[in-house]
């Protein structure tokens, strides 16, 4: 392993165990959490369903970087990345 992996591993341990110890103390955020998450790859499961039947392609898919960008940001997350992907194209 690099120590670049090591580095990561280490910080999403860290990440990891924050959040769980927060969770514990208000259980009620593992909820929003969820919420915020399923809306954010709902709303871009949805909106390339209705762009692909006018045959507009976007390019945003669901892969784990758009799932943590819903899961932090929810819907304003999926609507930054189909602005970065815009951005991107012009």
């Amino acid at each position: 392993m690099s120590q670049n992996q090591i580095l990561l591993i280490f910080c999403v341990a860290c990440f990891a165990g924050y959040f769980i110890a927060y969770i514990k103390k208000r259980p009620s955020v593992l909820l929003f959490v969820i919420g915020r998450s399923t809306a954010g790859l709902g709303f871009i499961y949805f909106f390339n369903f209705f762009c692909a039947a006018r045959d507009i392609v976007t390019d945003v898919g669901i892969n784990p970087i758009t799932g943590t960008v819903c899961t932090l940001f929810g819907i304003p997350g999926a609507i930054l990345l189909y602005a970065v992907r815009l951005y991107s194209f012009l």
